[in-house]
Protein backbone atom coordinates (compact mmCIF):
# COMPACT_ATOMS: atom_id res chain seq x y z
CA UNK A 1 0.00 0.00 0.00
CA UNK A 2 1.52 3.33 -1.01
CA UNK A 3 0.63 6.88 1.24
CA UNK A 4 1.01 9.97 -0.50
CA UNK A 5 1.62 12.95 1.37
CA UNK A 6 0.45 16.22 0.71
CA UNK A 7 3.51 18.63 -0.77
CA UNK A 8 3.34 20.84 2.24
CA UNK A 9 2.94 17.99 4.60
CA UNK A 10 5.87 16.31 3.17
CA UNK A 11 7.75 20.18 3.34
CA UNK A 12 7.18 20.65 7.07
CA UNK A 13 8.45 17.45 7.57
CA UNK A 14 11.85 17.51 6.04
CA UNK A 15 12.05 21.38 7.28
CA UNK A 16 12.07 19.93 11.20
CA UNK A 17 14.67 17.39 9.63
CA UNK A 18 16.48 20.09 8.37
CA UNK A 19 16.29 21.96 11.89
CA UNK A 20 17.18 19.42 14.00
CA UNK A 21 20.23 18.50 11.86
CA UNK A 22 21.47 22.26 11.56
CA UNK A 23 21.38 22.30 15.32
CA UNK A 24 23.94 19.28 15.97
CA UNK A 25 26.88 20.91 13.90
CA UNK A 26 28.11 17.28 12.77
CA UNK A 27 24.44 16.36 11.22
CA UNK A 28 24.83 19.62 9.10
CA UNK A 29 26.21 17.81 5.76
CA UNK A 30 23.13 14.94 6.22
CA UNK A 31 20.99 17.88 5.92
CA UNK A 32 22.54 18.97 2.31
CA UNK A 33 22.18 15.51 1.53
CA UNK A 34 18.77 14.72 2.70
CA UNK A 35 17.66 18.14 0.79
CA UNK A 36 19.14 17.04 -2.79
CA UNK A 37 18.15 13.23 -2.36
CA UNK A 38 14.36 15.13 -1.88
CA UNK A 39 14.92 17.45 -5.02
CA UNK A 40 15.72 14.43 -6.51
CA UNK A 41 13.10 12.21 -5.88
CA UNK A 42 10.40 15.16 -6.35
CA UNK A 43 11.61 15.70 -9.64
CA UNK A 44 11.38 11.93 -10.92
CA UNK A 45 7.87 11.61 -9.06
CA UNK A 46 6.54 14.71 -10.98
CA UNK A 47 7.74 13.81 -14.28
CA UNK A 48 6.48 10.35 -13.78
CA UNK A 49 3.22 11.67 -13.39
CA UNK A 50 3.79 14.00 -15.75
CA UNK A 51 4.19 11.10 -18.39
CA UNK A 52 1.40 8.60 -16.94
CA UNK A 53 -1.23 11.25 -17.69
CA UNK A 54 -3.62 9.65 -20.16
CA UNK A 55 -4.06 11.61 -23.22
CA UNK A 56 -7.41 13.16 -24.41
CA UNK A 57 -9.77 11.96 -26.94
CA UNK A 58 -8.35 14.81 -29.39
CA UNK A 59 -4.91 13.81 -29.03
CA UNK A 60 -5.81 10.18 -29.90
CA UNK A 61 -8.03 10.68 -32.78
CA UNK A 62 -5.47 13.11 -33.86
CA UNK A 63 -2.52 10.43 -33.82
CA UNK A 64 -5.25 7.89 -35.30
CA UNK A 65 -5.90 10.08 -38.34
CA UNK A 66 -2.71 10.94 -39.35
CA UNK A 67 -1.01 7.34 -39.12
CA UNK A 68 -1.48 4.18 -41.31
CA UNK A 69 -0.29 0.57 -41.83
CA UNK A 70 0.13 -0.54 -45.29
CA UNK A 71 1.36 -3.81 -45.97
CA UNK A 72 3.58 -5.02 -49.14
CA UNK A 73 6.72 -3.96 -50.36
CA UNK A 74 8.64 -0.76 -48.90
CA UNK A 75 9.88 0.11 -52.22
CA UNK A 76 6.24 0.10 -53.42
CA UNK A 77 4.68 1.80 -51.00
CA UNK A 78 7.81 4.21 -51.28
CA UNK A 79 6.82 4.74 -54.74
CA UNK A 80 2.85 5.00 -54.18
CA UNK A 81 3.37 7.63 -51.62
CA UNK A 82 5.20 10.07 -54.03
CA UNK A 83 2.45 9.37 -56.94
CA UNK A 84 -0.33 10.02 -54.54
CA UNK A 85 1.68 13.98 -53.63
CA UNK A 86 0.08 16.17 -56.00
CA UNK A 87 2.99 18.90 -54.54
CA UNK A 88 6.31 20.35 -55.33
CA UNK A 89 8.91 17.68 -53.57
CA UNK A 90 11.21 19.98 -51.39
CA UNK A 91 13.09 16.95 -49.49
CA UNK A 92 13.03 13.22 -49.82
CA UNK A 93 14.96 10.05 -48.63
CA UNK A 94 14.24 6.98 -48.84
CA UNK A 95 16.88 5.37 -46.79
CA UNK A 96 15.57 7.95 -43.29
CA UNK A 97 12.15 7.10 -44.41
CA UNK A 98 11.00 11.34 -44.82
CA UNK A 99 9.31 13.19 -47.77
CA UNK A 100 8.47 16.50 -47.19
CA UNK A 101 6.84 19.21 -49.65
CA UNK A 102 7.64 22.66 -50.36
CA UNK A 103 5.14 25.30 -48.62
CA UNK A 104 1.97 25.68 -50.13
CA UNK A 105 -0.36 28.81 -50.41
CA UNK A 106 -3.96 27.73 -48.67
CA UNK A 107 -5.87 29.50 -51.74
CA UNK A 108 -3.86 27.24 -54.18
CA UNK A 109 -3.76 24.36 -52.21
CA UNK A 110 -6.37 21.25 -51.12
CA UNK A 111 -9.93 21.66 -49.83
CA UNK A 112 -12.61 19.63 -49.13
CA UNK A 113 -15.42 18.98 -50.98
CA UNK A 114 -17.67 21.08 -48.95
CA UNK A 115 -16.08 24.22 -48.84
CA UNK A 116 -14.92 26.47 -51.88
CA UNK A 117 -12.66 28.36 -50.01
CA UNK A 118 -10.28 27.94 -47.19
CA UNK A 119 -10.37 28.53 -43.50
CA UNK A 120 -7.21 31.05 -43.27
CA UNK A 121 -6.41 33.02 -46.88
CA UNK A 122 -3.15 33.98 -45.13
CA UNK A 123 -2.36 30.25 -44.17
CA UNK A 124 0.75 28.21 -46.10
CA UNK A 125 1.51 24.67 -45.38
CA UNK A 126 3.54 21.78 -45.97
CA UNK A 127 3.33 18.04 -45.70
CA UNK A 128 6.07 16.01 -44.02
CA UNK A 129 5.59 11.91 -44.07
CA UNK A 130 7.52 10.19 -42.18
CA UNK A 131 7.81 5.86 -43.12
CA UNK A 132 8.77 3.07 -40.60
CA UNK A 133 9.48 -0.17 -41.58
CA UNK A 134 8.62 -3.31 -39.34
CA UNK A 135 6.36 -6.48 -39.43
CA UNK A 136 2.29 -6.92 -38.39
CA UNK A 137 0.83 -10.43 -37.57
CA UNK A 138 4.19 -11.79 -39.75
CA UNK A 139 3.40 -9.84 -42.31
CA UNK A 140 5.99 -6.82 -43.99
CA UNK A 141 4.85 -3.56 -43.33
CA UNK A 142 5.16 0.02 -43.19
CA UNK A 143 3.65 2.65 -41.22
CA UNK A 144 3.41 6.33 -42.72
CA UNK A 145 2.82 9.00 -40.18
CA UNK A 146 1.90 12.25 -42.44
CA UNK A 147 2.12 15.44 -40.52
CA UNK A 148 0.42 18.87 -42.09
CA UNK A 149 1.96 22.04 -40.62
CA UNK A 150 0.15 24.81 -41.02
CA UNK A 151 1.13 28.82 -40.80
CA UNK A 152 -1.52 31.99 -40.57
CA UNK A 153 0.15 35.39 -41.26
CA UNK A 154 -1.26 37.56 -39.30
CA UNK A 155 0.51 40.85 -40.71
CA UNK A 156 3.92 41.75 -41.23
CA UNK A 157 5.16 41.96 -37.65
CA UNK A 158 4.02 39.00 -35.88
CA UNK A 159 4.88 35.87 -35.71
CA UNK A 160 3.04 33.55 -37.51
CA UNK A 161 0.49 31.62 -35.65
CA UNK A 162 0.58 27.43 -35.96
CA UNK A 163 -2.89 25.91 -37.10
CA UNK A 164 -3.97 22.47 -35.82
CA UNK A 165 -5.31 20.36 -38.98
CA UNK A 166 -8.75 18.51 -38.99
CA UNK A 167 -7.11 15.42 -40.75
CA UNK A 168 -9.23 15.25 -43.58
CA UNK A 169 -6.46 15.84 -46.44
CA UNK A 170 -4.23 13.26 -44.79
CA UNK A 171 -7.31 10.67 -44.86
CA UNK A 172 -7.62 11.60 -48.34
CA UNK A 173 -3.75 11.42 -49.04
CA UNK A 174 -3.81 7.76 -47.50
CA UNK A 175 -6.39 6.88 -49.49
CA UNK A 176 -4.53 7.85 -52.66
CA UNK A 177 -2.01 6.11 -51.51
CA UNK A 178 -4.03 3.16 -51.29
CA UNK A 179 -5.60 2.85 -54.79
CA UNK A 180 -1.91 3.62 -56.05
CA UNK A 181 -1.25 0.10 -54.38
CA UNK A 182 -4.31 -1.42 -55.39
CA UNK A 183 -3.29 -0.01 -59.28
CA UNK A 184 0.50 -1.48 -58.81
CA UNK A 185 -0.17 -4.74 -57.62
CA UNK A 186 -3.13 -5.23 -60.36
CA UNK A 187 -0.72 -4.07 -63.15
CA UNK A 188 1.87 -6.34 -61.99
CA UNK A 189 -0.45 -9.15 -61.99
CA UNK A 190 -1.24 -8.72 -65.08
CA UNK A 191 2.16 -7.94 -67.02
CA UNK A 192 2.84 -11.91 -64.95
CA UNK A 193 -0.51 -13.24 -66.50
CA UNK A 194 0.38 -11.89 -70.28
CA UNK A 195 4.55 -13.20 -69.58
CA UNK A 196 2.83 -16.64 -68.34
CA UNK A 197 0.31 -16.91 -71.35
CA UNK A 198 3.28 -15.75 -73.57
CA UNK A 199 5.29 -18.79 -73.07
CA UNK A 200 5.46 -21.51 -74.76
CA UNK A 201 4.23 -24.43 -73.40
CA UNK A 202 6.46 -27.81 -72.03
Amino acid sequence: MTVLLKPQRTLRILQLITSFCFLNPKLKKSSIKIWGIFLFCFTFSACSLFDNRPESVDKILQKASNQKIFFGDYDLIWRAAQSALKYTIAFDNQDFGVIETDYVKSVDGWLPPDKSKPDYKSARYKLILTFARGKTDGRDSTRITIEKKIEVFRDFISETQQIVSDGLEEMTLFYRIERELVISQALKRAAQAAQDNASPPP
